[in-house]
C-alpha cells in the first residue's frame, strides 16, 4: 500500500507546470463562442455547448475577463436569454432559458433513452472530437429524476425507465441487456465504488448515494469504451453535484428518507467549493408505526466534498463517502428472522489538471473499507430448518490515472491505468436440514453443514488506451485495448486482453449511424467469494461479447427515434445460485429450491424501438419505447430462458408542467419472467398413512402473467420568505396490479403441499417535501 500511495503522491504535486496569472482581456468586439472557448482555455470552466444555442450573431463587446466567475458568466449569458446547467464529468452545458438559478426552468439533457451528449453539444473546433463519441449511452440529470416517478425517493431507479434495463421493484439494481445485476460498473464522481447499496442482502433498496448530491447519471448499456472494465453489461456513472452559488441548501422530507443537503463556494468567486449531504431511511419509523413486531430496517449515509481550483495546476479535491445499515427483519409466517449490520466508508483525493488546451489527466487515490455481519434462522416445519452466521471484511487502496490528449481536430488519444491492492477477510458458518421429500430435490442433501474462514489478498492491474479517429466530416471511429490482471486467484487465466471497436457515420444533419463490438471481461472480485453457497475457490474471469447497431434520427416535428438492435454472448460463466421459486426471501441460501445455474455460456438478443420529445424547459415531455429481447442459458441440456427474461416490453411516460404545478406519469408493461413448476400429490402408503411426492418441472419453462405498472407524481412549487418549498405526491402502482413474482410452498395441515403466490409492490403512497434556499 505504501508504494501505491507514494506513487500517488508523486504524480499530484511533482508534475505541476509554472503557471501564469490570469489575465483580462481588453476586446472590442468578440463572440460569445469565443469568449466561452477562451474560458475553457484559462481552465476556469468546462463549458459544453452547441452551435445551434450559441450562435455566431452573438457578439459581446467591452472588457472580458477569463478569471470570471460563474455568476459573471451567467450575467453574461443572461444577456443572450441563455443558462447554464450541470453536465457529465463537472461540466457547464450552455442551454437556452432565463436563468440557471434555483428558479429557473430546469433543462433536461436528456428523457430515457435521447439523442446522447455528443450527438448535440459542441464546443471549440479542437473540443469537438472530444464530444463526437462514437458509443451509445444516456445521461440523464437531476433535474429529470425531480420530475419523473422513482420509487423511495431513488434516483438510480429512472435507468430502469431505459430500454434493455429489466429489474424487480423492490431492488433498485437491473439487469442490462440480459446480463446479472452485478454486472454494472458502478462509479461516483469517477470512483468505483464495491457493494453501494443500503440493505445489501436483502434486494438492495436504495444506493449509498444521497441523491440530492447527484449532478447526473451517464448510463451505458452495451459496447462501452475502454476505459471501463472487470464488469461486463453495462457503466452507471453518476456525478456529483457542484455548487452554483456562494451557498445553496436543501431540505427533504418524505415518507422514505430525511435529508438534509448544503453545498456552497469559498475563497473569493468560485476558487473553493465544498458540500455535505445527509440521508436517513424512514423505513424504520414506517414498520414502527404498521407492526413493530416485524424489525426494524435502519440505514443512513454521509457525504463530504471539499475542492479548491488552482488554476492551471487544476482542481484537488477531498471526498468521504460513509454509509451504515442496521437492520433486524422477523416474518413468523415464513419462520425467518434475521439480522444485519453494515458499514461502507470510502475516502478519495481526487485531482482534475488541463496541461494544456490540449491535454489533462485525472488522477483518484481511494480507500475502501467495508464491513458486513449477517446472522439468520429458518424454521418451516416439515420443510426446511437452519441458521448462519457471516461476516466479511474488504479493504482496497486504489491508484487510479486517465490522461486525453487532442492531438489535432481529427486525432484523440485517451490512456490510463488502474491499480489497487485488495485484501478481504471471510468468516462463514451455516447448518441446513431438509425434511423428506425436500431433500430429494435438486440435489440436495439431507443435513448441510458449513464453516469457512478465508483471508485471500492480492493485486488487480489494468491499463487501456482508446484511439478516436475522424477521417473526415461525417465519420468517427474508436479503436481501443484494455489489458486486466489479478494475482489474487487461483485461476489459470487472470489476465485478460479486451479489444474493443465503435464508429459513428453521420448520414445526415438529423440521422446518425453507430456500430459497436468489443470483448469484456469480469473478473470475481476478490470480495465475490460464493462462501454461503459453499464455493470456497475464485472462478477465471468471465467474457461477454457485445454486437450494438443503433440508428437515430430526428424528426421534423422535434420528436427523436432510435432503432438499436444487438447481441451478446456470454462465455466462461461462473456457476450462479437462484431460489427456484421464491426470490423475496430472508435467508435464500438456506431455502430448499437454492440451486446451482451451471451455464458455461449464455447469449442475449434484442431490438429496441424509442420515441421520445422535449426536456425539462419545455412544459410537456414524454417518451415511448418498446423492446424485443431473447436471454438464455446454454446447459448441457439445451437453451433456458434466465429467470429475468421479458420478450417484450413496453415503457412510457410524460410530465406536464403548468404553472407550479406538475404531473407526471411513467408505466411499463413486459412478458412475464419465467418460473417452475412444482407439483405435490399424497399417496397413500400400503402400511396405512400418507406420503408427500414432489414432481420439478422443467426449469423456467412456464411464464407468470403479463407484468404491468402505473406510476404518477403530482408536484407544486411555493414561493417562501426563504427560498421555495416543493411538495408532492407519488403513487408506484397506482391501480394497485397484482404482479405476481414467486410461490413460496409449505406442508399442510393434513402433509400436503401447499402454495401461496407472492406478489411485487402493491399501491405505495409516498408524501414529501423539499425545501430549497
Amino acid at each position: 500500500m505504501r508504494w501505491i500511495l507514494y506513487g500517488a503522491a508523486t504524480l499530484l504535486f511533482s508534475m505541476a507546470p509554472s503557471v501564469s496569472v490570469a489575465q483580462v482581456e481588453q476586446v472590442d468586439y468578440v463572440s460569445l463562442s469565443a469568449y466561452l472557448d477562451a474560458l475553457n482555455q484559462a481552465g476556469r470552466f468546462r463549458i459544453v455547448y452547441s452551435s445551434s444555442v450559441v450562435t455566431e450573431d452573438m457578439q459581446i463587446a467591452g472588457s472580458l475577463s477569463t478569471a470570471a466567475t460563474r455568476d459573471e458568466l451567467l450575467a453574461v449569458l443572461d444577456d443572450f436569454g441563455l443558462a447554464a446547467t450541470d453536465g457529465p464529468a463537472g461540466s457547464l452545458l450552455i442551454v437556452r432559458g432565463a436563468s440557471s438559478s434555483e428558479d429557473a426552468a430546469p433543462h433536461l439533457l436528456q428523457v430515457p433513452e435521447p439523442v446522447p451528449i455528443p450527438e448535440v453539444v459542441v464546443t471549440s473546433s479542437l473540443h469537438r472530437l472530444l464530444y463526437a463519441s462514437p458509443q451509445s449511452h444516456s445521461y440523464l440529470n437531476r433535474e429529470l429524476a425531480a420530475r419523473i416517478p422513482g420509487k423511495g425517493d431513488e434516483t438510480l431507479r429512472l435507468v430502469n425507465r431505459l430500454p434493455g434495463v429489466a429489474g424487480g421493484e423492490i431492488s433498485v439494481r437491473g439487469h442490462v441487456r440480459g446480463g446479472e445485476q452485478n454486472e454494472v460498473l458502478f462509479l461516483f464522481d469517477g470512483l468505483r465504488l464495491y457493494e453501494p447499496y443500503h440493505l445489501k442482502d436483502f434486494q438492495s433498496v436504495a444506493t449509498i448515494i444521497n441523491p440530492s448530491a447527484i449532478a447526473g447519471i451517464d448510463t451505458f448499456t452495451g459496447a462501452f469504451p475502454g476505459r471501463y472494465g472487470d464488469r461486463m453489461s453495462g457503466v452507471t456513472s453518476i456525478d456529483m453535484r457542484r455548487p452554483g452559488k456562494a451557498l445553496e441548501t436543501e431540505l427533504a422530507l418524505s415518507f422514505f428518507n430525511t435529508s438534509a443537503t448544503s453545498l456552497g463556494q469559498f475563497g473569493g468567486g468560485d476558487k473553493g467549493e465544498w458540500l455535505f449531504a445527509a440521508r436517513r431511511g424512514n423505513l424504520d419509523i414506517i414498520a414502527d408505526l404498521i407492526d413493530p413486531e416485524r424489525g426494524s430496517p435502519d440505514y443512513q449515509d454521509y457525504l463530504a466534498h471539499v475542492a479548491w481550483d488552482f488554476g492551471r495546476l487544476g482542481e484537488l479535491s477531498a471526498n468521504l463517502l460513509y454509509s451504515k445499515d442496521k437492520l433486524s427483519l422477523d416474518d413468523p409466517d415464513r419462520g425467518e428472522s434475521a439480522g444485519a449490520d453494515y458499514r461502507n466508508q470510502v475516502f478519495w483525493l481526487k485531482w482534475q489538471a488541463d496541461w494544456s488546451d490540449n491535454l489533462s489527466a485525472t488522477t483518484l487515490i481511494a480507500v475502501s473499507d467495508i464491513s458486513d455481519q449477517r446472522v439468520g434462522t429458518l424454521r418451516m416445519d416439515g420443510v426446511v430448518s437452519g441458521s448462519l452466521r457471516d461476516s466479511r471484511e474488504f479493504d482496497a487502496v486504489e491508484l487510479r490515472q486517465d490522461w486525453t490528449w487532442l492531438a489535432s481536430e481529427q486525432w484523440m488519444l485517451r490512456f490510463g491505468f488502474d491499480l489497487k491492492q485488495l485484501d478481504a477477510t471471510y468468516r462463514f458458518s451455516s447448518e441446513r436440514t431438509l425434511s423428506a421429500p425436500f431433500s430429494s430435490l435438486f440435489n440436495n442433501a439431507p443435513q448441510t453443514v458449513r464453516d469457512f474462514y478465508r483471508d485471500p489478498s492480492g493485486a488487480q492491474y489494468a491499463a487501456y488506451t482508446e484511439l478516436r479517429w475522424q477521417p473526415f466530416a461525417k465519420l468517427t471511429i474508436d479503436l481501443a485495448l484494455r489489458w486486466d490482471q489479478q494475482n489474487y486467484t487461483t485461476a489459470s487465466d487472470d489476465e485478460q486482453f479486451s479489444p474493443r471497436f465503435s464508429a459513428l457515420y453521420r448520414v445526415g444533419e438529423r440521422t446518425d449511424v453507430r456500430i459497436g463490438w468489443g470483448q469484456y471481461y469480469q473478473a470475481q472480485e476478490i470480495n465475490e467469494l460464493q462462501l454461503s453457497d459453499g464455493v470456497a475457490e475464485f472462478f477465471p474471469a468471465q467474457r461477454a461479447e457485445h454486437f450494438v447497431a443503433r440508428l437515430e434520427h430526428r424528426l421534423s416535428n422535434e420528436m427523436d427515434v432510435s432503432l438499436s438492435l444487438y447481441r451478446k454472448s456470454f462465455r466462461d460463466l461462473r456457476p450462479r445460485f437462484e431460489n427456484r421459486f421464491n426470490t423475496l426471501t430472508l435467508l435464500p441460501e438456506l431455502q430448499f429450491d437454492r440451486v446451482a445455474i451451471a451455464a458455461n455460456e449464455a447469449e442475449a438478443l434484442g431490438a429496441e424501438l424509442a420515441l421520445y420529445r422535449g426536456g425539462a424547459e419545455d412544459n410537456l415531455l414524454w417518451w415511448v419505447s418498446y423492446g424485443w429481447s431473447q436471454v438464455e442459458d446454454k446447459t448441457a441440456t439445451g437453451k433456458v430462458p434466465r429467470s429475468w427474461d421479458q420478450t417484450h416490453t413496453l415503457k412510457a411516460g410524460m410530465s406536464w408542467a403548468w404553472g407550479r404545478w406538475n404531473l407526471s406519469l411513467a408505466g411499463e408493461a413486459h412478458s412475464g419472467w419465467p418460473t417452475t413448476a412444482l407439483a405435490g400429490e399424497l399417496v397413500s402408503l400400503p402400511a396405512g398413512g400418507d406420503e408427500l411426492v414432489l414432481e420439478v418441472g422443467s426449469r423456467n419453462a412456464l411464464r407468470y402473467p403479463t407484468y404491468h405498472t402505473l406510476d404518477i407524481r403530482v408536484s407544486r412549487d411555493f414561493d417562501l420568505a426563504l427560498g421555495d418549498l416543493n411538495v408532492f405526491l407519488e403513487v408506484t402502482n397506482l391501480y394497485n396490479r397484482d404482479n405476481p413474482c414467486c410461490i413460496e410452498y409449505s406442508r399442510g395441515a393434513d402433509g400436503g403441499l401447499v402454495s401461496e403466490q407472492r406478489s411485487w409492490l402493491p399501491a405505495l403512497p409516498n408524501l414529501g417535501v423539499v425545501w430549497r434556499f
